[in-house]
């Protein structure tokens, strides 16, 4: 009895393998593992493109909550069905909308993502320049004003002197 299930199972193995083609049964022994690490690889590449969806914020490839899982899942099953990065990437968008992606497409308003930060740095830049300028040269009237009245007060001191001078001459 144990024979026949033993032939048994021997022989369903064997169909499978015929069905499975004749490429299952002549392959290399590390093609299996190359494609599965591709397709890894590919999948890795898709979750570092989207963003979790439960609200975290969090890119794909980082986040290790349900919703992740699911949308990781969903990722496997349609490589394994065939589909490309782009086709991938299109089903998430069509389902989420332009959200789920890490970074927005540089077309219509997204725009503003990618010009903003470079326009603010530039203006606060430019506003900073312009404050010290206008610190670092008002500071230099005042120096020069003080250095004028200075001047100023010495000639005065001047006409002083010459009196003083004349006062001694007197009782000297």
């Amino acid at each position: 009895m144990i024979r026949r299930l033993q032939k048994a199972a021997l022989i369903a193995a064997l169909m499978a393998a015929f069905a499975a083609g004749p490429g299952f049964l002549f392959s290399a022994p590390g093609e299996s593992a190359l494609a599965a690490q591709v397709d890894q690889n590919l999948q890795r590449k898709i979750e570092d493109n989207l963003i979790c969806q439960d609200g975290c914020g969090m890119i794909l490839s980082a986040c290790e909550n349900q919703t992740a899982e699911y949308m990781r899942k969903i990722i496997v099953d349609r490589l394994e069905k065939g589909q490309t990065k782009d086709e991938i990437m299109g089903y998430f968008v069509s389902i989420y909308g332009d959200k789920v992606l890490a970074a927005p497409p540089a077309e219509g308003f997204n725009i503003t993502a990618w010009v903003t930060p470079f326009v603010a740095i530039l203006g606060g830049g430019l506003a900073v320049f312009f404050f010290l300028d206008k610190w670092v040269f008002y500071a230099k009237l005042e120096r020069m004003d003080r250095d004028e009245a200075g001047q100023e007060q010495m000639a005065d001191l001047s006409e002083y002197e010459e009196k003083l001078d004349a006062e001694l001459r007197k009782y000297l």
